[in-house]
């Protein structure tokens, strides 16, 4: 909640407030919940960009792989992740 109910002047940003499917401890996660924040403040009818959903992609789960299993590229990772 970045707003809470009835606020006119008050909504929590960064750390003190909750977004759904967003990390806190990132700068996209500051800068949506206080464009959220302003948005909701103002009164205007907009929304912030929508959040990366990296855990979803071939590449980002390919490369994270490679990286816990410390794969180097001797095992022809690199031309795997470089067609994907």
């Amino acid at each position: 909640m970045i707003r809470p109910d009835g606020s006119k002047n008050l909504a929590f940003v960064g750390q003190y407030c909750e977004l759904p499917d967003d990390v806190v401890f990132t700068v996209e996660y500051s800068i949506r919940s206080a464009q959220m924040a302003v948005y909701s403040l103002l009164g205007l009818e907009r929304e912030a960009p929508p959040v990366y959903k990296g855990q979803f992609k071939l590449r980002v789960l390919l490369e994270a792989f490679v990286a816990l299993h410390e794969i180097g590229a001797d095992h022809g990772v690199q031309s795997l992740t470089a067609h994907v």
